[in-house]
């Protein structure tokens, strides 16, 4: 490669030449082939030429990938070259750092067999960047056709490591070429191609605009190339894979049909946008327009043009009607289908809607709570005790209601009987320390503030989110200053009057400078925000987990859930802490996809922080006030242009200007009238600064485009997944019903905040409407509920209580089991569904010879789900039923349990076990922790292994106690298990040491286990049955077994079952249906395993146990007699 570097304008620039490997070189045929490469990139300048060293070949196609950055987010205005030829842009995107990449092409239609120089255009000074390409054998289609398929992506990498473009959709032939490209503003990175591609250009290791470009070959069709790139950590990347046809294309045809057709109502108008479709291989030279009002088809309009906009404004429409429109294209070869309808519009007469005059205020609203009258509780801060206001928007006025604390920078949410739940504030006057643990409500009814139960922890800047069960959950926030914060949330149960920390769980990773955002998501679970640090988690309350999301690409911008999980979040700043530029990019996340992930879509029209987004009664968002800068100390001046996203076109359009800056402070609220209240900003620092003392009132568009819809009567409450009766006179006209929660915003966030499309059925005068079928998508409260007509014209908001069915009695317990014992019996249940109300208690009645008789009532909170029942005659069959009782009743009873008949038998209990085990040796001792039992038994296993069949050959105990071996036999590879018991019938209160004999040094396993309720007898005379077998396991992991003893002899026997390997390194499990006592496991001298069951009458016991795979074993099975 040969450098120079020369002036052009007021910015230094690097040029690179390269050709390929034997000067320039072209296909024979129709396989895109590579020619030769240059590179130029330069800072602070609007312009930047480049010139290939060689002539470039008539026929042959040109690709220029240019990379622009400056804080004013200038873009790439053109490409262009000496000799004259076309380039059109195949594609263009945006890095949340404003770094812009696009990709033009043109083929050689002039100037072949020169070297002409190739000039990129920006849209004003700024760092620039372009890579030239030159191809033989690429189709010669004309414009964005000769594109077959294409991707791109951008992020911020947290470490070095390797990003992609993303996969393309399935290439559509074969003999195409697939070129990637990538930038970033130069972070100094060094940069790589990706595997299987083959670099062309790479420009690193500099601070202005780095590039990478590179190729690879798409040899059949159905590929879905994907360019990847190696960059550093930390580091804003855009990358973008483009794949271009081979020449052997074939001949033009009509164009395709117009993609992404979007509709913008005007008044009478309506402007419309669409992205060209592939021309064919023939230039489009027109669109057609065809409005639908109604479904019914009107004029349509032609747009021409060489080549014709891909826009239009269409005029002479009628206000107050919905209208869809299509787009078809037209070339020289004929005219192709038509796009699929836009979204609906309904010409307005004010189609940007208006702020109404200015209102003067008695205080800066940093805080908003729309009551369910219609009026708003606002409060200003730095003041302890912190007045609170409540505002009246018909009237215009003020009443007072002071609190004992300071509620500034709290967290609020409405509790579901409409009063306003406080959680935290400041304590820097009060108490010295930030945050507060106070909690307070606000009853609307009285115009009074109540102290609820206090928090665990101080919390200012907290997060208060309501639960799917009608709890709330409070997260973050400073405690005792600016460095210490509230990591562990706790929810506040408002049934109770108290707090829960929530204490499996730690937040250390939303650290903010300001709040958190916190959503309740359809799966019930909470989805939070870091602004600062960009992050996003789950917090799951009831499995107390908190897991990683991801990266938005945004930090302190602004965030609404503008349907049921799913998630706007624009604007910001890479600092609050510092002045830095706002942002216009934006992203939304879809939190009910099976993996949640951040994406992009359209910028707003202007940068913003501290900007407030409210979803209005139709569904879509009102962006208002904020300002170019994080400097928060700005009051008075900011961005006074609005825009409202739509959700169904993600496009952004600037409606009217807010007639005083709302910045930092603001609050931004939805009213039951659809008008939108805005207020506040300023006061940053405390109460002596700047502030807007101020509000105002928006009417959007929708006020203005015809007579409302009414609701005569509305549903006043309903239950999750039941009906609600709407009476309207309009209801043939209705198009929507929305389900809106009252505001409750602070700092860019409604803390609480849904909207919920309801599904319904329109009838006579009437609608049937659907309420949400969980608490996850609407919690238990009040809401505003919209009926909005084809006209867009929503109602004025009906108050509507969503709730839980009132509860009713529980179920049937299940699953009743008994197990005798000396004149009683346990009896064990499964609890049943508490159907809306918690279990209180439980009732068991036993029944002899079909004979009810006195029951046990079983009380608790929980109640315990089993119960010895005394009491009983030894010798007579008793079964059992039970029934549970809650706030609604007693539910039915279970089915009868199995029958049972007590006996004076004592059931075996373990006591304690120790074990040991060692390499080598010729005896193994175990000190047992606690005292053991005169009367209770001693039950030993013994493992020993040696290559000379060494044997156990005596157990003792330090207290004096007789061993008698019961069993003991040798596997395969001369691994001996024995299994020693002695009646305790010396040392009792004493902690003996259990001592087993080997014949020879050996690598030896000892457990020993205390039960009580065996026999005592000597010797063998304890045992009822036994088994044992042993073998080695194939290739794979598996489940060994003793083998089934003979039958017992009689109920509250205890089986024991023993394992042994001599080290294999396994983890050893028990078998189903017995209890685990010991488990020595995954050693490599003596592995054991000890369990237990007590087997009925007549049982044929067989102990069971996990082991590894090539594992030579040994099992046993020994049944002890009740005492």
């Amino acid at each position: 490669m040969s450098t120079l570097a020369l002036a052009v304008g007021t910015g230094a620039v690097a040029v690179g030449l390269v050709s390929g490997p034997a000067g320039p070189a072209h296909a024979a045929g129709g396989t895109p082939t590579f020619v030769q490469q240059a590179w130029a990139r330069a800072g602070g300048v609007s312009t930047l030429t480049v010139k290939p060293t060689a002539a470039v070949a008539a026929g042959d196609r040109l690709v220029v990938e240019v990379g622009v950055w400056s804080a004013a987010a200038a873009t790439t205005a053109s490409v262009t070259d000496s000799a004259g030829n076309t380039y059109t842009e195949l594609t263009h995107f945006t890095a949340s750092d404003g770094t812009e990449l696009s990709v033009w092409s043109a083929q050689v239609t002039s100037g072949g067999g020169t070297t002409p120089t190739l000039t990129a255009k920006a849209t004003g000074s700024a760092d620039v960047g372009v890579a030239v390409l030159e191809y033989s054998g690429v189709s010669s289609v004309g414009g964005a056709a000769v594109v077959d398929v294409q991707s791109h992506a951008s992020g911020k990498t947290g470490t070095a490591g390797t990003v992609a473009a993303g996969a393309t959709a399935p290439t559509t032939a074969a003999g195409e070429v697939a070129l990637g490209f990538y930038a970033d503003s130069g972070f100094g990175n060094t940069l790589t191609a990706g595997a299987g591609f083959t670099s062309r250009v790479n420009v690193a290791h500099v601070s202005d605009m780095e590039l990478v470009a590179e190729e690879q070959a798409v040899s059949a069709a159905g590929a879905t190339p994907n360019a990847t790139f190696g960059t550093g950590a930390s580091t804003i990347w855009l990358a973008a894979t483009v794949v271009l046809k081979g020449e052997g294309t074939g001949a033009a045809t009509a164009p395709g049909a117009p993609t992404g057709v979007a509709a913008t109502a005007g008044n009478g108008s309506a402007t419309l946008t669409w992205t060209a479709p592939a021309d064919g291989g023939s230039p489009i030279t027109s669109y057609t327009i065809t409005p639908y009002a109604d479904g019914v088809a009107g004029t349509p309009t032609v747009l021409t043009g060489a080549p014709p906009a891909s826009g239009a404004t269409l005029s002479g429409l009628t206000n107050a009607v919905p209208y869809t429109f299509t787009v078809s294209a037209a070339n020289a070869i004929g005219a192709g289908p038509a796009s699929q309808s836009s979204n609906t519009v309904v010409p307005d007469p004010v189609p940007n809607g208006r702020f109404a005059a200015l209102q003067t205020w008695p205080i800066v609203a940093v805080h908003s709570a729309v009551l369910n009258d219609g009026k708003v509780l606002v409060w200003d801060g730095w003041q302890s005790p912190q007045p609170t206001h409540v505002f009246d928007p018909a009237t215009g006025t003020f009443t007072t209601a002071t609190p004992t604390d300071s509620l500034f920078c709290s967290g609020l949410a409405k509790l579901p009987d409409g009063r306003v739940l406080v959680a935290g504030g400041y304590g820097a006057s009060s108490t010295g320390m930030l945050g507060i643990v106070d909690t307070n409500i606000f009853d609307p009814a009285t115009n009074t503030w109540t102290r609820a139960a206090d928090m665990h922890l101080k919390r200012w800047y907290p997060d208060l989110t309501e639960l799917p069960d009608g709890r709330y959950v409070a997260l973050s926030g400073n405690s005792n200053d600016a460095n210490t914060w509230a990591d562990t949330p706790e929810v506040y149960d408002p049934a109770a009057n108290t707090w829960t920390l929530l204490s499996g769980i730690n937040t250390p990773q939303v650290h903010e400078e300001e709040y958190p955002f916190s959503y309740l998501a359809p799966n019930g679970k909470i989805f939070t925000i870091g602004p600062q640090e960009d992050v996003s988690y789950w917090l799951d309350a009831n499995a107390q987990t908190w897991t990683s999301v991801g990266a938005s690409g945004l930090k302190n911008g602004s965030s609404v859930m503008y349907r049921p999980g799913h998630i706007l979040y624009s604007g910001g700043a890479a600092s609050v802490q510092t002045t830095t530029n706002a942002v216009a990019s934006a992203a939304t996340i879809d939190l009910t996809a099976a993996t949640p992930t951040w994406q992009p879509v359209a910028p707003m029209h202007y940068p913003r922080i501290y900007h407030t987004l409210t979803t209005l009664a139709d569904g879509r968002v009102l962006a208002v006030g904020g300002e170019p800068t994080s400097d928060q100390l700005i009051v008075t001046t900011g961005t006074l242009p609005s825009e409202i996203w739509d959700p169904a076109t993600n496009q952004w359009t600037v409606i009217d200007s807010i007639a005083a800056a709302r910045n930092y402070h603001s609050t931004s609220v939805l009213l039951p009238d659809g008008t939108v209240l805005t207020a506040g900003g300023g006061h940053p620092t405390g109460v002596s600064d700047p502030g807007q003392f101020s509000a105002q009132t928006y009417s959007p568009s929708y006020l203005f485009n015809g007579p409302r819809p009414t609701i005569a009567t509305g549903p006043g409450s309903a239950i999750y997944g039941g009906t609600m009766a709407v009476a309207t006179p309009d209801a043939a006209s209705i198009a929507a019903v929305n389900l809106v929660s009252f505001g409750t915003d602070t700092h860019q966030s409604d803390m609480d905040q849904h909207f919920v499309p309801l599904s319904f059925t329109a009838g006579s005068g009437s609608l049937s409407v659907q309420a949400p079928a969980t608490s996850s998508l609407a919690p238990p409260g009040d809401y505003m509920l919209f009926i909005v007509n084809k006209a867009g014209v929503p109602s004025v908001g009906a108050t509507v209580h969503i709730s839980a069915a009132p509860p009713s009695v529980p179920g049937a317990p299940g699953a009743v089991t008994a197990t005798p014992g000396p004149s009683s019996a346990t009896v064990a249940w499964s609890a049943p569904a508490s159907n809306g109300a918690p279990i209180t208690s439980y009732t068991v009645t036993p029944y002899a010879n079909g004979s009810a008789l006195t029951p046990t009532t079983v009380s608790g909170n929980p109640p315990a789900t089993s119960a010895v029942i005394s009491g009983l005659a030894n010798g007579t069959s008793y079964t059992f039923t039970v029934t549970a009782t809650n706030s609604a009743g007693t539910g039915a009873a279970s089915a009868p349990s199995n029958a049972v008949i007590p006996t004076n038998v004592v059931a075996p209990v373990f006591i304690q076990q120790a074990s040991i085990h060692k390499g080598s040796g010729t005896t193994a001792a175990v000190p047992l922790g606690t005292p053991i039992t005169a009367g209770n038994r001693l039950v030993v296993e013994v493992g020993v292994w040696n290559t000379s069949s060494a044997t156990a050959t005596n157990v003792t105990d330090s207290a004096g106690n007789v061993y008698t071996e019961l069993t003991h036999f040798t596997a395969s590879d001369h691994t001996e298990m024995s299994v020693w018991s002695a009646p305790i019938t010396v040392g009792g209160g004493t902690k003996p040491t259990v001592t087993a004999t080997v014949s020879s040094s050996a690598d030896v396993g000892v457990a020993a286990l205390e039960y009580s309720g065996l026999s005592t007898a000597a010797g063998l005379a304890a045992v009822d049955v036994q088994a044992h077998a042993s073998g080695t396991t194939s290739s794979s992991a598996a489940t060994v077994s003793s083998g089934a003893t003979a039958a017992t002899a009689a109920a509250g026997e205890l089986a024991l079952g023993f394992y042994a390997d001599s080290g294999f390194g396994d983890t050893l499990t028990a078998g189903s249906g017995f209890a685990q006592r010991v488990n020595v496991s995954n050693t490599g001298d003596m592995e054991l395993l000890a369990e237990d069951q007590v087997p009925g009458a007549g049982a044929m016991p067989a102990a069971t146990f996990g082991t590894g795979r090539s594992t030579v074993w040994l099992a046993a099975t020994v049944v002890f007699k009740h005492s």
